[in-house]
């Protein structure tokens, strides 16, 4: 994971593991180089100087929300008027000087307040993400265990893991507070699940928000107003855009919506539409159908995820269709 030798700023920063150390993004990496700087303490110094510099690279990636801008401009042009109708009795090359100067002195104040509120909620949250065929598997500092599918990503502040966002797909065994029964919370963009202590799979791919309970008892805060409570078996499809429930099921096994942890994916009678999406949403490529009722062609079985080229071999079996890339996407025939 870590080079033998740091003995230059440059050493720290191309080294990956320090990098996913400094960004806080990898468990495993923060583990290691929390404990190789325990035991190297002549080179802390130039490590947290590498760190400094990967965070102030990091800064100016990113851009200042609209929304803050915009507040503190509004502060800004508020401050202004009032400077201005202060200062109507003054000569007229007096009162421009000292608007000039003012307004100055308060741009000023504009970009340093905007820019300190930026850096420090950015310094503050944690960001786990995963790339394309890749599983994560992660330990909040509360004790909550979270397994991070691919091309997902889940953030929360330092100081409150119990609060998190999630893009993409994840399953939470959220560890329960029993001396001060703390809620735990996954935000989505269509709603919140709200828990105390239980175990669940959520799914935000394809513009929807999908919920399953394996154990314990859940809400779902929806963005229509309403709440659903959620029972050991429950799946729910629930969209935004339609600001609806779309499925609401009781399903007698776990299987099929958490197999992608142990790196396969289960069709029950899965349209070959439906379970090409699920090929899709964990490798990033993309699928065209040269036959179209070939969509409505219904699979069965298991598929594993190790490696594309074995799941499109087991999904040929199954369908009896020919796959084969052509330009930058994969077309489905008909065998």
């Amino acid at each position: 994971m870590a080079q033998k030798n740091y003995n230059t700023i440059h050493d720290f920063l191309n080294d990956q593991s320090f990098k996913n150390w400094a960004f806080n993004s990898r468990l495993s990496d923060v583990s290691f180089w929390d404990f190789w700087l325990k035991n190297n303490p002549l080179k802390k110094e130039l490590a947290f100087e590498a760190r400094d510099i990967l965070l102030g690279i990091n800064f100016k990636k990113n851009d200042i929300p609209e929304e803050k801008i915009d507040f503190e401009w509004n502060k800004l042009e508020t401050k202004l008027k009032k400077i201005q109708q202060k200062e109507q009795k003054e000569t007229l090359p007096k009162r421009d000087k000292k608007f000039a100067i003012t307004a100055v002195a308060a741009s000023l104040l504009l970009l340093f307040s905007v820019s300190a509120w930026f850096l420090m909620n950015d310094l503050s949250r944690v960001t786990h993400k995963t790339a394309y065929g890749e599983v994560l598997e992660l330990k909040l500092n509360d004790g909550t265990l979270v397994t991070l599918n691919s091309n997902s990503s889940i953030s929360y502040k330092k100081n409150n893991a119990r609060n998190v966002w999630l893009k993409g797909e994840a399953f939470f065994k959220v560890n329960k507070k029993e001396s001060t029964n703390a809620k735990f919370w996954v935000n989505t963009n269509d709603l919140i699940v709200e828990v105390f202590g239980t175990q669940f799979n959520v799914n935000t791919q394809r513009n929807k928000t999908k919920v399953f309970l394996e154990e314990g008892n859940i809400w779902l805060n929806l963005n229509n107003g309403t709440s659903k409570k959620m029972i050991p078996g429950n799946y729910i499809e629930y969209s935004s855009d339609a600001k609806k429930i779309l499925i609401d099921d009781q399903l007698s096994s776990s299987d099929e919506q958490l197999a992608w942890k142990n790196g396969t994916l289960i069709f029950n009678n899965s349209s070959l539409l439906n379970a090409l999406y699920k090929v899709s949403d964990t490798y990033g490529v993309e699928f065209d159908f040269h036959d179209q009722e070939t969509k409505n062609t219904l699979i069965t079985g298991t598929v594993p995820t190790t490696n594309l080229e074995i799941c499109l071999n087991a999904i040929k079996k199954s369908a009896n269709v020919i796959i084969k890339k052509e330009n930058a996407k994969l077309v489905v025939y008909k065998n």
